[in-house]
């Protein structure tokens, strides 16, 4: 199969497509659906850390992950690894916690961070 030919096929790929779809409806979330946002722990400028895990179609639900790195109090100078999945049910406007999993606590590590 030549180099074209690969290409064609990726590119007329229909999971490809679908998961375009899901980046554009992501990025209507995190722009156009603020007041949503407010409601969770999200804010705009966390949809560059975003990553699609699974679209389901029908009606279209984007699964997605992010990495964040809260601090437990306003004072603190103590962040945590958070690992969030979420899923955002585009056709019902509505976005949905799944599971949250506090990694530097899963590992041990309570403490303020060695290096920023």
């Amino acid at each position: 199969m030549s180099w074209w030919s690969r290409l064609g096929v990726w590119w007329n790929d229909p999971s490809r497509k679908l998961r375009k779809r899901a980046q554009r409806e992501l990025d209507r979330l995190f722009v156009e659906r603020r007041d949503l946002l407010r409601k969770t722990s999200l804010r705009p400028e966390h949809r560059g850390r975003t990553q699609v895990l699974d679209v389901l179609d029908e009606p279209l639900r984007v699964f997605f992950g992010i990495v964040r790195h809260p601090r437990p109090y306003a004072f603190s100078s103590q962040h945590h690894e958070v690992l969030e999945m979420w899923c955002w049910h585009a056709e019902e406007d509505r976005l949905e916690r799944l599971k949250g999993k506090n990694l530097t606590r899963f590992a041990g590590l309570d403490d303020s961070p060695t290096a920023f």
